[in-house]
Order: structure tokens, then C-alpha cells, then sequence
């Protein structure tokens, strides 16, 4: 266990400090060059403000991976039982495909792409990694093997890290909301799979959580930089791939509540696009248009100042990540009174949003 600590730690600060480095870099050259996200009636921030922040995230990231496939060439203890995967094909994996979502996103942020056309070009790369996986003699099989629906494996996993890719990327519509998220679930990510001794997976995700810390020194509110959808796309994919290659329960337990622990780590983005779906529908607005009605965005309309609701996110994310991890350690039944209880919490907030907003609206 002291191992596998001092590899995560290693993978965190490392990240964090090229991170440090890269983010003020990726400011500049983004300045020089003109790529800048201008205010419109849709965005809260005054002035022009940088992006590129996604590349220094994705940099600290792959720099941090592959230097403790260097320094650990054999880090390949505790990956998923029973796959043919290792330390290498995982980080050359995750490597690669967050280069193909950094690059989807930054062809977004230079030329403004439609809906659908992103939405393409996420599921080609996610293709590809499937493809990789396929390759590599990997079977998805999330529960369904030996049933007449294992066919749907892929499918299904195919739609999730869509899902979770476009979740992130709708979650960053304020100062430090996304990159925070994600530190916050990739730290969560990585204890649970720490404690499963995981390895590979563990370090990955202290990675990520360094190169987020990083990137939010600069990002919080007032953000000299933001991330793009660069950014948002690969954390939300890299995520999403975390997930489905994380350990979540103890040998011999019913494996079908694994599924518990990554929806609250990742509750947050996954709450944010449902809200703001359900909100566009009730009000017969386009689906797939951007609007300002998302979790921050309604909280600062009840009061809530920039920083306070990110914070306050922040806070839910934490509190759900907390139960994420007792998750391993419960009996079948307490595991689902626990993910229970966190829907439920999850009602609540998104009650309290909406009685605050028609408050306000009586009030004006």
C-alpha cells in the first residue's frame, strides 16, 4: 500500500506542477495567436478572455503518465482482474484518446462546430478506443455476460462516455466549475481504486486531479484562462473511461453495485444536463442551444455569488464522492439505501433551486 501511495502522489504533485508551468504558457500563446472566448449575451464574463487551458490540462496529464511508465515500467499490479489489460496498453490508451477528444474540442473552439458535428466526431474517437480495447482482448461485458443482452455492452458503454463527455463539457459554464469537478471526482476516482489496489487506474486519475489543481489556480473566479472544449472533452471522456475501468467492489460481492460508485462520483455534471434538459423541455426550448439556465447559472439567479455556487458544487460533489467510497464497505442492501439516499439529496437540490427561482421571480 506505501507503493502504491507514493505512485499516486507522484503522479498528483508531478501533474500539478507542469500544470503550473503550462497553464500561464497556454495563456499566452492563445493571446498571441488570437483564441479567445468574447463575451455575448450568453456568457457572464466582461472581457476576452484566453482559452487553450484544455491543452495545458491534457499536457500535465500525458506528461505526468508517461513518466511513471518510465520510472514504473512494471506498475501493473492490481489492474482489472481478469482482462488482458496492462500498465502500458492503458496509459498509451488513455493518452491517446484524450488526444483525440483535446483535438475534437479545440476544432470547436476555432471553428464553432454544430451539435451534431461534434457530436460525430466524439463518437468516432470513442470508437476508436473501443476499437483499441477490441484489439488489445478486452470484452466489455458491464454485467451482461452469458445473457442474451451482452451484445448491448458496447453500445451501452459507448453512449455513457458520450454522455459523460458532453455532461463535463455542458458543467463548464462557470469559473473553476469544471476543472474543480473533475479534480474532485479523479481524487475520489483515485482513492477507490487505491483501496482496490488498482494501481494503473489510481495513478491516472491522481494525474488527472494534479493537472486540474493546476489549471485552477488560474481558472477560478475572475479565470484568467479558461479551458475550451478541449478541456472539457477530455476530462469529461477521461472520466468516463476512468469509470469503466475502475474497481469498485470487494471480491466475491454482488458486482452489479459497482454501477453505484461512479454515478456519485460524477453525479454533479450527470445532474446539471438533466436539470437543464428538463428545464429546455418545460420550456420548449431548443435541446441542444445553449442557455444560461444551468446549476451555477440558477443559483447566482437566487442570490448565490459566482464563487459561492462553484463552491457550493464543489461541496456537493465531495459529499457524493464521500458516499461513493463507503459503497465498497456496505452490505447489498445499505449500498442501495445509500445511493437511495443520495438521489434523493439530489431532489433536494434541485427543489431548493427551483423554489429560490420562482421566489425570485415573485419578487421582481
Amino acid at each position: 500500500m506505501l507503493d502504491s501511495l507514493q505512485h499516486v502522489l507522484f503522479a498528483f504533485f508531478g501533474a500539478l506542477a507542469v500544470s503550473l508551468v503550462f497553464t500561464p504558457l497556454a495563456r499566452r500563446f492563445a493571446l498571441t495567436v488570437d483564441l479567445v472566448d468574447k463575451p455575448s449575451t450568453r456568457k457572464k464574463h466582461l472581457v476576452a478572455t484566453p482559452l487553450l487551458g484544455g491543452a495545458a490540462i491534457y499536457l500535465a496529464f500525458a506528461v505526468s503518465i508517461a513518466a511513471g511508465l518510465l520510472i514504473w515500467p512494471g506498475l501493473s499490479e492490481g489492474i482489472v482482474a481478469d482482462t488482458p489489460l496492462n500498465w502500458r496498453t492503458i496509459s498509451i490508451l488513455v493518452i491517446g484518446g484524450g488526444f483525440l477528444l483535446t483535438l475534437t474540442g479545440l476544432l470547436d473552439d476555432l471553428l464553432e462546430l454544430s451539435a451534431r458535428k461534434k457530436l460525430l466526431l466524439q463518437s468516432l474517437a470513442a470508437v476508436a478506443v473501443g476499437a483499441y480495447f477490441v484489439i488489445k482482448g478486452l470484452k466489455l461485458s458491464i454485467f451482461l455476460s452469458g445473457s442474451p443482452l451482452a451484445w448491448l455492452a458496447a453500445p451501452v458503454t459507448l453512449l455513457w462516455l458520450l454522455g459523460i463527455t458532453n455532461s463535463v463539457n455542458l458543467l463548464d459554464h462557470a469559473d473553476g466549475l469544471s476543472g474543480g469537478i473533475a479534480a474532485i471526482a479523479s481524487f475520489f476516482f483515485a482513492v477507490i481504486n487505491l483501496l482496490a489496489r488498482n494501481d494503473a487506474i489510481s495513478f491516472i486519475c491522481a494525474s488527472l486531479a494534479g493537472a486540474c489543481v493546476g489549471f485552477l489556480v488560474f481558472n477560478f473566479n475572475p479565470a484568467s484562462i479558461f479551458m475550451g472544449d478541449c478541456g472539457s472533452n477530455f476530462l469529461g471522456f477521461t472520466l468516463g473511461v476512468i469509470a469503466v475501468l475502475g474497481v469498485y467492489t470487494p471480491t466475491g460481492s454482488i458486482r452489479e453495485l459497482s454501477i453505484f460508485s461512479p454515478l456519485l462520483v460524477l453525479a454533479v455534471p450527470m445532474l446539471d444536463t438533466l436539470l437543464v434538459v428538463i428545464y429546455r423541455i418545460r420550456r420548449k426550448a431548443p435541446i441542444l442551444v445553449g442557455d444560461r439556465n444551468h446549476l451555477a447559472h440558477r443559483l447566482m439567479r437566487i442570490g448565490f455569488s459566482h464563487r459561492q455556487a462553484v463552491v457550493l458544487l464543489w461541496c456537493v460533489g465531495g459529499l457524493l464522492g464521500i458516499l461513493a467510497l463507503l459503497l465498497p464497505t456496505l452490505k447489498p442492501y445499505q449500498a442501495v439505501l445509500v445511493f437511495c439516499h443520495a438521489v434523493g439529496f439530489a431532489a433536494v437540490i434541485a427543489f431548493f433551486i427551483h423554489g429560490g427561482e420562482r421566489a425570485a421571480e415573485g419578487r421582481s
